[in-house]
């Protein structure tokens, strides 16, 4: 019978259980695939194929896989990647190895990206697909919550990563749809974002999606997963699942065509390409495949067969503009610090004043930060001054950027970054060279840059530029603004120590790569600058 919403499904498998078990690995093996050339009927009486980059959603991925792989819409052939709409939304940024074509998890993702795309993003079908969003648990492991808010406070509750996936990022849209006109309400579902998002912080890799979060449930775990994949699960796993969706209804997770070419003229071919494959997966063969796999019609009309959840009530957010507040929140509570130091230990900031030079106050700063900041804090440390690294170099490494509770001999990480007074070199320059080391800090943060944290590069200094054989101010701002990418944010931010620090020069630096700028002009104030400096999250 119908699985009602909020009621236990239980339904035996077939006899041939083995068969689609071994089903269900072949789908899992595709939804994986890193690549999957799809060619079938494309191409057919054609002198010449074009080829287009196709990223899918991998729960989508292989049943598009096999629709294509029958279909015929002209010359055209696809490369088709399964891949998080997270990941996708991340290369639109700057265009670098972005998709032509994107059937992304949650159409919603496709008006997050333009904003900071780097071409045009144009949603140009109706979707796919659809599934409803669901929670999904061992039987009678599910808890009933009145709403999606209630369910945002289960204690088994796994939320996953919605910078990532489209579930996720479902369940959050789901709660604010149901408060949308209680700004109260929408405050409370803030809050209960804030345990999900530290939690997700404290994490040191992704959590498992799609088919392997499920296979991974047991005791009390709950997860947010769609009815496709729990219909997957059941046809394939040799054990059946509770689903629960509150009374109040559930957001439909749609399966759009999006257009993502950054080249205009590329973005023209590929969107009358993209026409023809919304055709193509629109007809009643595709449509058959995907109602196979467990996907709603692009309405969400019930599934045939007695199967899924039935008819449920949709949840629909109407402004996106709360959401994207809300994940402006998590992203300040959810993602780990990671950022390199880098400390000025030129001979005026060895120079005592008024008894402490500014190097003793920025020691003290740092041990000031070991009070307040988590082991998942990832940091390294540079000094610099005008020639006292290797030849043509002004900037020694105290340390790589590494977690602060990362074990170095006997020493952890924060007790080295910390003590930064115990790492001076012997023989340091006399000058300033500013320019060039903020340059290459700024390049190495951005060549082990980390997507699930906020990075950045602190600079701390009591002066401008003091190195005329280094580059200049318009040369380092030219090139900050060149390599300086929206979808990698690396903001410097520095911090001006003494009023001998030249503000200008350093907000110039700072506003560059999107940071933010800091003067202590009582020495007093230092370690409580240098603390929000390494906190600076607003930028990200």
């Amino acid at each position: 019978m119908t699985d009602e919403p909020g009621a236990t499904s239980r339904r035996r498998r077939n006899s041939d259980r083995a068969r689609m078990v071994l089903v269900g690995i072949v789908v899992a093996a595709l939804a994986v695939a890193a690549l999957s050339f799809v060619s079938g009927q494309w191409g057919i009486g054609c002198s010449t194929t074009d080829e287009y980059a196709l990223a899918v959603a991998p729960a989508l991925a292989p049943a598009v896989g096999e629709a294509l792989a029958r279909a015929d819409t002209g010359c055209a052939a696809f490369e088709i990647t399964a891949e998080e709409p997270g990941d996708v939304a991340s290369r639109l940024g700057t265009g670098a190895g972005a998709p032509d074509l994107w059937i992304p998890e949650g159409g919603w993702w496709a008006r997050r990206a333009q904003d900071n795309a780097a071409g045009s993003v144009r949603t140009i079908s109706f979707p796919l697909a659809t599934s409803p969003l669901v929670l999904a648990g061992a039987p009678d492991a599910v808890p009933v919550a009145p709403n999606w808010r209630s369910a945002l406070g289960l204690a088994g509750l796994d939320l996953g990563n919605p910078l990532r996936t489209g579930t996720a990022a479902g369940v959050i849209r789901a709660a604010l749809a149901e408060t949308a006109d209680n700004p109260v309400a929408v405050g409370t579902v803030r809050s209960a974002l804030a345990v999900h998002a530290q939690r997700e912080g404290a994490r040191r890799e992704e959590p498992p999606t799609g088919q392997a979060a499920l296979e991974r449930i047991e005791g009390d775990d709950v997860i947010v997963t769609t009815e496709q994949q729990v219909q997957v699960h059941r046809r394939t796993r040799e054990r059946d699942l509770d689903v629960w969706i509150p009374e109040n209804g559930t957001v439909m997770v749609d399966y759009p065509i999006v257009v993502t070419a950054p080249d205009p003229d590329r973005n023209a071919r590929a969107a009358r390409t993209g026409a023809a494959l919304a055709d193509a997966l629109h007809a009643a063969d595709a449509r058959a495949i995907l109602s196979r796999e467990g996907f709603r019609d692009g309405v969400g009309h019930a599934l045939p067969d007695i199967r899924g959840l039935g008819t449920v009530p949709v949840l629909e957010l109407q402004d996106d503009a709360i959401m994207s507040e809300a994940m402006r929140t998590w992203t300040l509570l959810a993602l780990p610090v990671r950022t390199l130091i880098v400390v000025d230990v030129s001979e005026s900031m060895r120079r005592p004043v008024d008894g402490t030079t500014p190097l003793e106050l920025v020691a003290q700063a740092a041990q000031a930060a070991d009070d307040v900041f988590p082991d998942s804090v990832s940091a390294g440390l540079w000094m610099f001054a005008s020639d006292i690294g290797v030849p043509g170099r002004d900037y020694v490494e105290i340390a790589p950027v590494r977690r602060f509770d990362t074990m170095i001999g006997s020493e952890t990480q924060r007790e080295i970054v910390t003590s930064l007074d115990k790492w001076v070199p012997d023989s340091t320059g006399t000058g300033t060279a500013l320019y060039d080391t903020v340059l290459e800090a700024f390049r190495t943060a951005q060549a082990g840059y980390d997507p699930r944290a906020v990075n950045s590069v602190i600079v701390v200094t009591d002066g401008g530029n003091d190195d005329p054989g280094g580059i200049g101010k318009d040369e380092l701002l030219a090139a900050l603004g060149r390599l300086r990418d929206p979808a990698r944010p690396v903001p410097v931010l520095t911090v001006g120590v003494t009023d001998a620090a030249d503000g200008n020069v350093l907000a110039e630096i700072a506003t560059a790569t999107g940071g933010s700028s800091y003067l202590a002009g009582d020495p007093s104030e230092l370690a409580q600058i240098l603390v929000s400096a390494l906190a600076d999250r607003s930028r990200r």
